[in-house]
């Protein structure tokens, strides 16, 4: 077995600050992070784009005020919220519409749209809300201005966004067994910006922008678009029935926003090395910091680990609806946790993690978790990172990166074999001779407008296959410079073989990034694309993780999260990770 040390990284590569450079000399080794089954394992952390919107949105105390509501009975119209952030005045202009049934997908290909939405800066004359009525609905059609961040869409859940309606209507709350695990009354479809259709570039936001950090901007899309679900049922209600009451307020924060997501997520990561790499320090550098901290048993911090381990067992006991084949049962999941939780009360009580002595108990748990079940030790790790805030300002500046790659034609080949041979070594893994290893393809469909996967061989689309065969590729490239002069040029090798251009070009710029690479292979027949996109859901922040195949899954943001008012008041409620149901207000 290997030991934490031995999974170190060990490497001195420059972080933004002093202290997330440490965080990186004891961090894991790529190998670990990047194994696909531990990216699928992932949990949103205190440190993932909506917690840390919201906590910065608390910590300045930013004001929603509904400014325009022109809605009728049946949630059709426009609103407009204001939103006045640290000396900047944002508005969320709406367009709300009620579609049949048969028009409603969430496909990109989508023509219309229950809810249409603009985040936008700057003031809102008569003229500009006339100009975003004609173009925002439309969304792909449609131009958006300059002072225009972020575009969005969404749909009603019919089933559950009736359902509330007549339940208010009724004056009563809804019952939690009715939305089964996942609650939610919208679900958004996508979130444009930064430069698509028009929208303002956010490399012009100065440094001191509230919306400055990537990111930022969607997350404050998505929340409003959930305080304007609240919005929409209660209005609803209202006009049906004198008797309507408004939604709890454990209803107002269980609620979130539905979202769905497919293959497309996986390309991107592929495609932006060096995003992959900051996402993978975000969460991997305060874990490294957490571990790496002394303990005691009567340290508040242990009863707080406590706390948080049992929410997390509620939590994933109640979703025992919730689909997650391939993955394990909430109540699975529940069980995993209790063993864990077991091992802490044992510290609590004796200083002891197995019964061995230990002054590092979070190093300790997080190994026992790891050989427990993957997805246990994910949920933990997330769970450690609650205790410790003071990097919560350092890892935000990890987020800008430099995607640039610049070839090094001057380099020997012989050096660029041996960072093959360092760097790329997990490309032995795959035997690129086996059938097995090419089963896939990856492109771009015409109809769709999505990133697809076909079988190689058999389905049509062949000759416009996507270049994300990174292992496959690199495998190649180390191949063909074995029988190269290692006291040549890359120039020279390349003007031979100019179809290892790219990938000579990736491995020179990243052989020194530690988290740039998943160590998988994307055109392997047992490659699970549902992995890469768990890790990235929650990285934005998502959770109830529910497949509906191999490529794509179902998910809820802000479920838990505070409110506008919240907010307003300065409240972050900055540990609304894993929510319970509500409880009594049903009835």
């Amino acid at each position: 077995m290997t030991t934490a040390q031995d999974r170190r990284v060990g490497t001195g590569f420059p972080r933004p600050t002093e202290r997330l450079s440490r965080a990186q000399s004891r961090a894991r080794s790529a190998d670990v992070v990047l194994s696909p089954e531990r990216m699928g394992a992932a949990r949103h952390t205190r440190h993932s784009f909506a917690r840390s919107m919201l906590r910065r949105a608390a910590q300045q105390r930013w004001q929603v005020t509904r400014e325009r509501w022109e809605i009728d009975s049946g949630g059709r119209g426009e609103a407009v919220y204001r939103v006045d952030a640290a000396g900047v005045r944002l508005r969320f202009v709406v367009f709300s519409t009620e579609l049949d049934e048969r028009q409603r997908t969430d496909r990109v290909i989508a023509e219309s749209w229950d809810v249409t939405a603009a985040l936008i800066e700057g003031p809102l004359s008569e003229e500009r809300m006339s100009s975003l009525r004609d173009h925002v609905p439309g969304q792909e059609t449609g131009r958006a201005d300059a002072g225009s961040l972020v575009w969005t869409r969404a749909n009603r859940s019919q089933r559950f966004f009736d359902y509330t309606v007549e339940r208010l209507a009724e004056g009563r709350q809804p019952d939690p067994a009715a939305f089964g695990d996942a609650a939610y009354v919208l679900r958004s479809t996508a979130f444009y910006s930064n430069g698509k259709f028009g929208l303002q570039d956010f490399d012009a936001f100065p440094a001191e922008h509230p919306l400055a950090a990537p990111y930022r901007a969607q997350m404050l899309a998505a929340w409003l678009l959930r305080e304007l679900s609240y919005d929409l049922v209660e209005h609803c209600a209202a006009q049906r029935s004198a008797a309507a009451v408004r939604l709890s307020a454990g209803w107002r924060r269980f609620l979130g926003l539905g979202n769905a997501t497919g293959l497309g997520m996986v390309p991107y990561i592929v495609n932006h090395p060096r995003v992959l790499d900051a996402w993978c320090a975000m969460r991997e550098l305060p874990l490294a910091h957490a571990l790496g901290q002394a303990t005691d048993p009567q340290d508040g911090r242990v009863a707080r680990l406590a706390e948080l381990l049992a929410g997390a067992q509620r939590y994933f006991a109640e979703r025992d609806t919730l689909v997650t084949t391939p993955y394990a049962p909430g109540p699975e999941l529940a069980e995993h946790l209790g063993r864990v939780a077991e091992l802490l009360a044992e510290y609590r009580a004796r200083g002891t993690v197995g019964a061995t002595p230990t002054s590092f108990a979070w190093q300790a748990l997080h190994d026992a978790a790891e050989r427990i079940d993957v997805e246990a030790c994910g949920v933990f790790d997330s769970l450690v990172v609650e205790l410790y805030d003071e990097l919560d300002e350092d890892v935000e500046q990890l987020l800008r990166c430099d995607e640039s790659l610049a070839l090094q034609p001057e380099q020997d080949c012989g050096e660029l074999l041996d960072s093959i041979d360092s760097a790329y070594a997990w490309v032995d893994a795959f035997d690129f001779g086996e059938p097995e290893q090419s089963h896939y393809f990856w492109f771009v469909s015409a109809d769709s407008e999505e990133p697809r996967r076909g079988r190689r061989g058999h389905d049509p689309g062949e000759q416009v296959e996507q270049p994300v065969d990174i292992a496959r590729a690199v495998a190649r490239l180390r191949d063909d410079l074995r029988n190269a002069d290692p006291a040549s040029s890359v120039a020279e090798f390349l003007l031979a073989r100019p179809w290892h251009r790219g990938t000579a070009c990736r491995v020179q710029a990243l052989a020194a990034t530690p988290w740039a690479e998943v160590r998988t292979n994307l055109l392997a027949r047992d490659f699970l694309p549902l992995h890469l996109q768990r890790f990235q859901l929650a990285v934005y922040g998502m959770d109830n993780y529910s497949p509906q195949s191999t490529d794509w899954l179902r998910v809820t943001l802000f479920s838990g999260a505070p409110r506008a008012a919240d907010v307003a008041a300065g409240i972050a409620a900055d540990d609304w990770m894993f929510t319970a149901k509500p409880e009594g207000e049903h009835a």
